[in-house]
């Protein structure tokens, strides 16, 4: 039987871009890099947002498969958020000032730690974050300071305190 291969998508802005014949190749300001193949169907809407994100500064959604190939691109949005609440066990509910719908985050995600503490500390500062968000069950992937100082251990390393859940309302 053959596994599923699990990726992560996080967060990065594209530094250059780098294209040939039989492909394209990203940098990130993170210090990663990655490849596109041009032969795959979305191929041209990935190069789309990564030029996007090289021109803005501004972070896109990357999921990496075997090696260094990039299996997806996605669009990263930015809000404030407005609350967050644990839902039950399992998950936390987050709402954004400007977006319909309410976002969760699973406790069982890797980095539930620092993206719940990175939450909480933006909606005290009523600060701006960038995030992405699988659908269509808006379950949050990841999430990153927009324009705000927060401390580095804060924002890939999972630490700082963790954030204070209100109870739904």
């Amino acid at each position: 039987m053959v596994e599923a291969l699990t990726t992560r998508t996080r967060l990065s802005v594209v530094r250059e871009i780098q294209e040939d014949e039989s492909g394209v190749e990203l940098r990130f300001q993170q210090g990663s890099h990655g490849r596109l193949d041009l032969r795959e169907a979305n191929s041209a809407t990935y190069l789309r947002l990564a030029r996007r994100s090289q021109e803005r500064r501004h972070p896109v959604g990357v999921s990496f498969g075997e090696g260094y190939t990039i299996t997806e691109l996605i669009r990263a949005d930015n809000d404030v958020p407005s609350q967050l609440c644990e839902e039950d066990p399992d998950r936390a509910r987050v709402h954004f000032q400007g977006h319909d719908g309410v976002f969760c985050l699973k406790r069982d995600h890797p980095e539930f730690t620092r993206i719940s503490v990175l939450l909480g500390d933006a909606l005290r500062q009523k600060a701006r974050v960038w995030f992405i968000a699988q659908k269509p069950a808006l379950a949050l992937l990841d999430v990153l300071p927009a324009g705000w100082a927060a401390a580095p251990s804060q924002i890939r390393d999972g630490g700082g305190s963790p954030a204070t859940f209100s109870k739904p309302s």
